[in-house]
């Protein structure tokens, strides 16, 4: 009997690590900021049938320099980022860490970055951190407040 506890040990592991359909809810809306001349966004879809839909842009002095096409979908039993910079090859990051109000997706494979995490320290609040995979490398964030005001097109 004493296989009995490590089982039930196992199980719960895995059942910690499975996709739940509200575990990402708090990343849904548009998100938006500005950092000196460059106004982003970013704008989530509410989780619904396995997958969140999202997109990115970012625009300076009322023409666009960069988008992204991102989803986030359950596949096997756990949440997968997959990005496509500029509408590009889509590159996948399982999720590595998923917890209330914060989710790492990690590619170590990949050239940079090698994770993708979002963190919400406030209701309005959204950060964004892409990074080489240490918590002291080469990294790029963003945060960004929700529903703000994009700044008048010239």
């Amino acid at each position: 009997m004493r296989s009995a506890p490590i089982l039930m040990a196992v199980l719960l592991a895995g059942t910690s690590m499975r996709a739940g359909a509200q575990e990402l809810d708090w990343l849904a809306g548009h998100w938006c900021g500005q950092r000196g001349k460059t106004f982003s966004e970013e704008t989530w879809m509410a989780p619904r049938g396995g997958l969140m839909v999202g997109m990115h842009r970012d625009t300076r002095e009322g023409k666009a320099i960069g988008f992204e096409f991102m989803r986030i979908a359950q596949q096997e039993g756990r949440w997968v980022f997959l990005a496509q910079p500029g509408g590009g090859a889509v590159t996948t990051f399982p999720a590595d860490h998923v917890a209330r109000d914060r989710v790492v997706f990690a590619n170590p494979a990949h050239d940079f970055p090698k994770r993708v995490i979002y963190s919400r320290p406030g209701a309005d609040t959204l950060h964004a951190r892409v990074d080489d995979g240490r918590d002291d490398g080469k990294a790029m964030e963003w945060t960004w407040r929700r529903d703000c005001v994009a700044p008048p097109s010239s």
